[in-house]
Formats: C-alpha cells, structure tokens, sequence
C-alpha cells in the first residue's frame, strides 16, 4: 500500500508532533478566549461599581472584620467616610504615573470616626508630578467621598520595599506591610480619594479612572486558531509531496 510509509517511526514521531502542536495552540486559543469573557465580566462590575452612589465604609469594614465580605467585593466601590488625618504618618507612593507624567501619590492614613472601635484606612490622597512639593493633608475632621481599592503586591520582575523598617517611600501599597508602622491599619482596603470636605490641596490631581478594555486576547485565540490550521495544512502538503514522489 502506498499509505503504508506513514507507519514509519519517522512519519509516526512525526504525526505525534504536529497532534501534540496542533493540541497545545487550540488550548492556547481556549485559554485566551476564557481570558477575554474574564475581563468583560471584569469591565462589565468595575463599570457598574464607579458609578454607584457613595455607601458608608465604616458598614463595610465591620464585614470585612466579620468576613461576610472579602475586599474583591468592595473593590472599586464608591464610598463615603469621615475622619481625621494622621499627616505626621503620610509617606509617598513612587513610580506612579498619569497622563504620561512620572509622578508620586501622597497616602496618609486616616482616622476613622466609628465609636469605641479605632480603625484607620489608607487614603491616596491623589498624584502629584515629581517636582510638586508634597502638599499637608487637610486638618480636623474631614468627609471624603472615594473609590475602594485593594492591597497591592510586588508583580514578578518589579522592585520590592524593603522589609524592615520605617518607610517614607513605597513602590507597592502593601497594606500588610504598612501595618507595621501605623497603627490600627486596615490591611485590606484603602481609599482613592474622589473628593474631599474640606478641600485637599489643588495640587492634587485626582487618580485617574480605571482603563477598562478587553486587551488582545480575542485577537490571540484567532491567533492560536489559525497557527493550529497551518501546521495541520503543513502535514497535509507533507503527506501529499511524499505520495507523489511514490
């Protein structure tokens, strides 16, 4: 039979390689799809959360405490909260930047008014360009209306803040790590501040909104969909040269 060739054991690791490629990109191409229904899901609750109406935090700290909530629950939800800032406390957030302006983020933690219970919250009080003077935080007892955002960590490849000691400067707004020089610190939420009574420093740019876009995950399953045709396409023309050559 002129087919029998392709029962050769170099045709055969042949034939499992391309299966074996073929397999691997149509997964790949799955998982980018699945990666892009996730990020519309993602786009679909922070644009929802954003423009909610502001809802007390001191409500949802309780929660978070009890752990009927988790901070992804809260995260990107506007809320409403007074208190009084601890300014002698207030470090910096580096290596930010917005609007293509390299720049810091002052933070100061804020003392909550919640009866007995002390709490206090990190508030990012805004951005600054990198040669604004750091503006003191507004004194007595201040309302803020802001946006609920999570503890950050160092991703892979990035700086990381040194472990111990006192910081001034932070790359990541590590909650945890915070913890360990302000007091009472909530160590899962803290605030982007959207406005503020009384008024915070005009210097203060207003954190910008979050980039809510798909990416390029719907083009990489195509991707990966027609990488998997062409190598099946190239066994084929493979298959049939030889035949002809038989």
């Amino acid at each position: 039979m002129k087919y029998r060739f392709l029962l050769r054991p170099s045709w055969i690791a042949l034939h499992v390689t391309v299966v074996a490629a073929i397999t691997l990109m149509v997964n790949l191409g799955l998982w980018q799809y699945d990666r892009y229904h996730e990020r519309v899901d993602f786009n679909e609750i922070v644009s929802s959360r954003i423009i909610s109406q502001p809802k007390d935090l001191t409500e949802f700290l309780g929660d978070l405490r009890d752990d009927k909530l988790t901070a992804s629950d809260l995260e990107w939800l506007n809320v409403s909260v007074s208190g009084t800032y601890l300014d002698e406390q207030s470090l910096l957030a580096v290596n930010r930047s917005q609007e293509g302006i390299s720049g810091v983020d002052p933070l100061t933690p804020l003392s909550i008014d919640s009866g007995s219970t002390k709490q206090v919250v990190l508030v990012n009080r805004g951005f600054i360009s990198q040669r604004t003077d750091t503006p003191k935080a507004p004194t007595g007892t201040v309302k803020i209306i802001a946006r609920v955002r999570v503890s950050e960590s160092r991703r892979f490849g990035e700086l990381s803040d040194q472990a111990t000691g006192v910081l001034d400067e932070i790359i990541n707004i590590d909650l945890p790590r915070l913890s360990a020089q302000i007091e009472n610190l909530n160590t899962e939420v803290y605030l982007e501040v959207l406005d503020s009574q009384p008024q915070d420093s005009p210097v203060l740019a207003r954190i910008a909104d979050p980039v809510l876009s798909t990416g390029s995950h719907l083009s990489y399953t195509a991707q990966w969909f027609i990488f998997s045709l062409f190598v099946a396409a190239g066994w084929i023309i493979v298959v049939r040269r030889k035949l002809k050559s038989i």
